[in-house]
């Protein structure tokens, strides 16, 4: 598989069939922030085609490297304050594994240029 050039802000599938991440860095840096990526389920027989899946975050932190924020709301109950995470996954593995996904793809446009990305821990 070709690697994509860094005007192409497509990387082919390799989450699943039919399914694509795209990443948009930011023009300007937010913060930490510095890109958003969704999932797309290209055209087909599925139910889901033409869907995209929003809302994924790229951060670049001095001490954590590169790392995703995936899409959640906050939730008020009574005097607590919970994210409700809208991605539930399987095990801790599938979520480290579309995180990694994410940062390959943004990795393969900008170049080599970012702070080193760490591996996330599973497990507590």
């Amino acid at each position: 598989m070709d690697k994509p050039s860094k005007n192409d802000a497509h990387l082919p599938s390799r989450i699943g069939e039919g399914m694509k991440i795209k990443v948009e860095p930011f023009l300007m840096k937010k913060g930490n922030r510095v890109a958003k990526a969704a999932i797309e389920f290209e055209s087909g027989d599925s139910f889901m085609a033409g869907w995209h899946m929003v809302g994924f975050t790229i951060c670049d932190d001095r001490e954590k490297g590169l790392f995703v924020l995936f899409p959640a709301s906050i939730v008020k109950r009574e005097n607590e304050t919970k994210p409700f995470f809208f991605l539930r996954p399987g095990n801790d593995e599938q979520l480290n594994q579309l995180e990694s996904l994410i940062l390959d793809t943004y990795e393969s446009m900008t170049g080599s240029f970012n702070s080193p990305r760490q591996a996330t821990v599973a497990g507590k």
